[in-house]
């Protein structure tokens, strides 16, 4: 019988810090077997046909031993699959990621590895801890803190380094650890740090020193990391001054939308859950070849910019066909878009939506002109009205639509945003409940569909894009904290 390959996959500890290498492997899996450190926004970048199986491991608590493990990983390579063994940090760094791989070995099945950034640096890094400084600290040693009650360790030679100490998997031996540091020579007045759940937006750091890092650290939370050493007193680190810095947010809509509103979401300090939701369908077969008879094209996301185009390049359609034609366009993400052609928008209304589009090519176009509509077939109705209100002549073509994706999740967020009133649909056909997360819309259509399913207090942007999702937030935690402030 014909074998798979597995390869062992090191995803960082935050969807940030997977490797190009390993994603791309993602992407082309048949089956994905992974941990429960993983941030699960990693699974939606494997194929949705790709089998998922979970395999987590937590303090007392696992869902498969290692050899259940071993098994899947060995059955499902012998089913000629092209299996992603899906680890946090790094699969050599306490991953047993070589356990699995001498198995599959053993099995004659071909393996392969792709590093990831382990947590021993990653989050120290993250907290503004350097585990090395020139004058401070010349090593660091990665310590298991998950077996310190074993006496596995020479806590002898440990207490005795000069460089900084790592326990991962530390939280419920921190205090042994600290004691079989001291009593082995270590000064209980050095500095350390209790990390805890790093890239997560609870994340916290506590510091201390080994004769009381364990009592401050009593009510913290897993994973945690615990660091030793004179670096403890290093803060490196400017992320508390970003604005959006331990807000969470659950993006939904489609694909290119929401991972364009995390991306800025994230610049900004905040967690990001990416849930799409709507897929792009493609209907550019309607697209005319012959574009002499219109006077303006326009676009209303920047969506369609990107479809026509591609139709234009697969079609072989020269863009000097296009020279004597004027662009409208709502909102600058859409001449954002336009503008990466070379071409550049006449026309772009104040307010971003297509009834202020429609008014605006009622005072700018005349009965002469020839307008070509290039949009969603869900769109807006009030573009072509205000077009036909004003006698200006029009086709509206529809270049794609949006199909809803079956999905199933929980939503515990601070905010979750809406960016149309069909991922709206889409959302609550699915059976899905935002509990107590404050609902962002990107404009009042948007916020009339959401009101059909709910009664909750509704904030739509100002601008409808996704930098006007951004502000609407980031408002919204301002006056969050003033309102705080004043009843203090």
């Amino acid at each position: 019988m014909d074998k798979g390959i597995v390869t062992l996959v090191g995803a960082g500890c935050s969807k940030e810090l997977i490797t190009a290498g390993g994603l791309e492997k993602l992407r082309n899996a048949d089956v994905v077997v992974y941990d429960d450190l993983i941030d699960n926004d990693l699974l939606l970048e494997a194929e949705s046909t790709a089998e998922k199986i979970y395999v987590g491991k937590r303090y007392k608590n696992h869902s498969k031993n290692q050899e259940e493990i071993n098994s899947i990983l060995i059955e499902k390579a012998k089913e000629n699959k092209n299996v992603v063994r899906l680890k946090g940090g790094d699969s050599f760094v306490f991953g047993r990621g070589a356990e699995e791989f001498i198995a599959l070995e053993k099995e004659n099945i071909p393996c392969q590895t792709i590093c990831g950034v382990t947590s021993a640096v990653a989050i120290p890094e993250h907290f503004g801890i350097p585990v090395t400084h020139r004058g401070i600290s010349q090593s660091f040693t990665v310590v298991t803190g998950s077996s310190a009650d074993e006496a596995n360790e020479n806590y002898t030679a440990l207490a005795g380094l000069n460089g900084t100490l790592i326990f991962l998997m530390s939280l419920h031996n921190v205090d042994k650890i600290c004691a079989s540091l001291i009593e082995n020579g270590k000064n209980k007045n050095t500095p350390c740090s209790l990390l805890s759940r790093g890239y997560y937006p609870d994340e916290k750091r506590i510091d201390g020193t080994l004769d009381n890092i364990a009592e401050k650290s009593k009510n913290a939370e897993t994973p945690a990391i615990f660091i030793v050493g004179a670096v403890s007193s290093m803060h490196l680190c400017n992320n508390d001054i970003l604005p959006l810095k331990g807000v969470s947010v659950t993006v939904t809509g489609s694909e290119n939308f929401s991972s364009k509103l995390c991306k800025k979401l994230n610049s900004l300090g905040a967690y990001t859950q990416k849930r799409t939701n709507l897929k792009i369908v493609s209907l550019t077969e309607n697209i005319p070849n012959d574009f002499s008879k219109y006077t303006c094209v326009a676009f209303t996301s920047a969506k369609g910019v990107e479809l026509f185009f591609s139709f234009l390049k697969q079609n072989e359609i020269d863009l000097r066909k296009l020279f004597n034609l004027k662009f409208a366009c709502i909102g600058t993400q859409c001449a954002n878009e336009l503008a990466k052609y070379g071409l550049y928008a006449d026309f772009i209304p104040e307010k971003f939506t297509a009834e202020a589009m429609g008014k605006y090519l009622d005072l700018a176009l005349s009965h002469n002109d020839r307008v070509l509509i290039l949009r969603s077939a869900k769109g807006s109705a009030d573009l072509p009205f205000y077009l036909k209100k004003a006698n200006i002549p029009y086709d509206d073509v529809h270049i794609y639509t949006t199909e809803p994706i079956s999905q199933n999740y929980n939503v515990n967020t601070d905010y979750i945003t809406f960016s149309s009133a069909d991922g709206v649909h889409a959302f609550f056909e699915n059976g899905l409940k935002f509990n107590n997360s404050k609902p962002i819309c990107i404009g009042s259509v948007t916020a009339q569909r959401l009101k059909k399913y709910t009664d909750r207090k509704i904030i739509i942007a100002k601008e409808q894009t996704a930098d006007g999702i951004v502000k609407a937030i980031s408002e919204d935690k301002k006056n969050e904290k003033i309102q705080k402030t004043e009843t203090e």
